[in-house]
């Protein structure tokens, strides 16, 4: 029979009649009164593909079919997994020999979809797979040894909000075992870190090794500072978090601007100046979707304002702002004012791309390339080095000594 000969609304339908995802799927479309070929269009997923993932015909699917799915279902996507997990083993008995407790306890406490995503695993239903993956990240000799993190984590909240749990424990957790793992055995003391602030916007105008120079510096003063990559879903500038009593900080490439990587390393050493008696204490959780707690407003406002007043106040923006179109006029000053001209640009457009259209392409055209500073101290996840090596390798480069 040739491929297009098929009525592919009477094969869908003969295909949900049983307890199982393509049940649901089934009842989604009585309930919503559309045909089978029109929730294809909807979720943009082939008729094929489809039904590898309702009725568990193959191990190997796309695991952005997942979430399209799990939109659709309006469900969870976590149950999608479990449901093609039990189909898949009703198909592959081979599957059932890995212990249903490690796959209860994997798909409970991690986000597949994501990982997957990321190119942390490479297979959604390999369940070995995924538990060595963990295993050799972590050095885990056990699964269970993954406890998700508890409620001890100050985040910097983007303009987006994290939604999935799960994802942020593994961001979260991956964060605190790295800072574990490097062990900073410098004490940390305020007075010397208030005294060391002025000389950290001057090195923001050496793109190469000035955000690498603070890293080494802060070190020595007692705070250890990651760059972690973020993961879809979570749309996190940072992390302030307290490891072995000591405060350590969390910065990501958020949205892709130079300026953001320094902002939110000066707001989150606010939050290590002022607020770390009540990170240390589990009191509040900045980033926490829906979360309209006035305390925890005012202190992401106040570490705001203290990020962007040291780097480039506004005060400085109203004196430039005649003069944008000027790029000798802002360069040179940006030179007196010691902060690279990328800041003006970006600090521009976020307070007048309303008004300016052009403020974020300038923005964009003035932010320098700044890949080879990530590279050298980022651990990527889609070909991620176990914690212990990565560290190593930051030792040996002398990030952290």
């Amino acid at each position: 029979m040739k491929e297009d000969s098929f009525n592919v609304d009477d094969l869908l339908n003969n295909l949900f009649t049983q307890d199982n995802l393509a049940t649901l799927f089934d009842d989604r479309v009585k309930e919503l009164g559309i045909a089978p070929t029109n929730a294809l269009e909807i979720m943009e997923i082939e008729y094929r593909p489809l039904q590898n993932i309702l009725n568990g015909l193959s191990p190997r699917v796309d695991a952005r079919s997942f979430l399209k799915l799990a939109n659709f279902l309006n469900q969870p996507v976590e149950k999608i997994i479990q449901l093609f997990y039990k189909a898949l083993e009703a198909n592959f008995p081979e599957i059932q020999d890995y212990p249903k407790e490690k796959i209860d306890f994997i798909n409970k406490n991690f986000d597949l979809a994501t990982l997957k995503r990321i190119g942390f695993i490479k297979d959604i239903a390999d369940y070995k797979h995924i538990e060595e993956c963990i295993l050799t990240y972590f050095g885990y000799k056990s699964i269970f040894e993954f406890k998700l993190p508890g409620q001890d984590i100050a985040f910097s909240s983007g303009i987006r909000h994290a939604k999935n749990i799960l994802s942020k424990g593994f961001w979260v957790k991956s964060a605190i075992e790295t800072f574990k793992s490097l062990h900073n055995p410098y004490e940390y003391n305020r007075e010397n870190l208030m005294a060391y602030i002025p000389k950290v916007r001057w090195q923001s105008t050496s793109v190469e090794k000035g955000l690498l120079n603070v890293v080494k510096d802060l070190f020595r003063l007692g705070i250890t500072v990651l760059y972690q990559k973020s993961v879809p879903s979570l749309h996190l500038r940072g992390a302030t978090i307290i490891v072995n009593s000591k405060p350590c900080i969390v910065l990501t490439d958020y949205m892709g601007f130079y300026t953001t990587l320094w902002h939110t390393l000066c707001h989150e050493i606010s939050h290590v100046l002022f607020d770390l008696e009540d990170i240390k204490k589990s009191r509040y959780h900045i980033s926490e979707e829906k979360n309209n707690e006035l305390p925890v407003k005012e202190r992401e406002a106040a570490a705001d304002f203290f990020a962007r007043e040291f780097l480039f106040s506004r005060d400085k923006l109203e004196l430039v702002r005649p003069h944008i179109n000027n790029r000798k006029f802002i360069k040179d000053f940006a030179e007196r004012t010691q902060v690279h001209e990328s800041f003006i640009y970006t600090y521009y457009a976020f307070e007048y791309g309303h008004e300016d259209p052009k403020a974020w392409a300038r923005a964009k055209l003035r932010n320098p390339p700044f890949e080879n500073l990530v590279q050298s101290i980022e651990n990527p996840w889609d070909n991620i080095d176990p914690i212990e090596i990565h560290i190593g390798k930051l030792k040996e480069n002398e990030v952290y000594s």
